[in-house]
């Protein structure tokens, strides 16, 4: 009798382990495999869990800002709005692994996504329609410091664009650079257009980027730890740092 119920656990035993399965995935340095059991989460919930923290694998992929005047043409918001509908679509419907961390982190990941989209809209529609910047709901002290002097335009922006560019010197390693370049773009006929691209790049833009709730969690390494913790037998294959 005993021979036969060890029998029958040896059995069990390796039928448990013999459903385990492999699962891959890379990190910025790393190769990482491990083996899960099948019956607690898919393979597609691995991957789609994956994403939610994974760099650029969920996001807007489209730049809110312009590096010169001639590119505000190509800034397409209907674009924008198009793809933020089917990202936010695909994050709230996915498949992930089934635990309240991972829905939270979802939770997460969708607020992010709204906060971005928002302000990724205004800043787009706001280079042809300034005025635009008030309407975003956030980011007060932003909005008093670089969206009210952009909405005006003139001498404001232009104060507001010389701080923004000394602020830009104290953080440059060659700031001289940089001060030659705006008192060349200052007195040249198109400063108001080089004024707008600085200003609501690295003065708007920035502010307001601050105050946009991020996933935490994902930048820090915490998802990463939580997405380790469900597999057995983690292995890494790393580069040479």
């Amino acid at each position: 009798m005993k021979i036969t119920i060890f029998l029958a656990l040896l059995l069990f035993a390796t039928g448990v382990h013999a459903q385990m399965r492999t699962f891959v995935w890379q990190t910025d340095m790393c190769e990482m495999t491990g083996q899960y059991d099948p019956l607690k989460y898919t393979e597609e919930q691995l991957k789609n869990t994956l994403e939610l923290f994974s760099p650029d694998e969920i996001s807007l992929s489209a730049r809110a800002t312009v590096w010169n005047y001639a590119e505000i043409e190509k800034l397409d918001v209907a674009k924008l709005d198009s793809d933020y509908k089917q990202m936010r679509e695909r994050i709230a419907t996915m498949p992930i692994v089934n635990s309240p961390y991972w829905e939270n982190a979802r939770k997460a990941k969708l607020r992010e996504l709204d906060q971005v989209y928002e302000l990724s809209r205004v800043t787009m529609k706001a280079y042809t329609e300034p005025a635009a910047l008030r309407q975003y709901s956030r980011s007060a002290s932003c909005k008093s410091d670089y969206a009210e002097p952009i909405i005006a335009g003139g001498d404001k922006l232009i104060a507001a664009w010389r701080k923004v560019n000394e602020a830009s010197q104290a953080k440059n390693a060659y700031p001289e650079r940089l001060k030659a370049r705006f008192e060349s773009q200052l007195a040249s006929p198109e400063k108001l257009q080089f004024a707008i691209v600085e200003t609501m790049a690295f003065g708007w833009w920035n502010c307001a980027n601050q105050d946009v709730d991020y996933d935490e969690d994902a930048s820090s390494g915490k998802h990463s730890e939580a997405f380790d913790k469900l597999f057995s037998n983690v292995k890494s294959v790393c580069d040479e740092p």
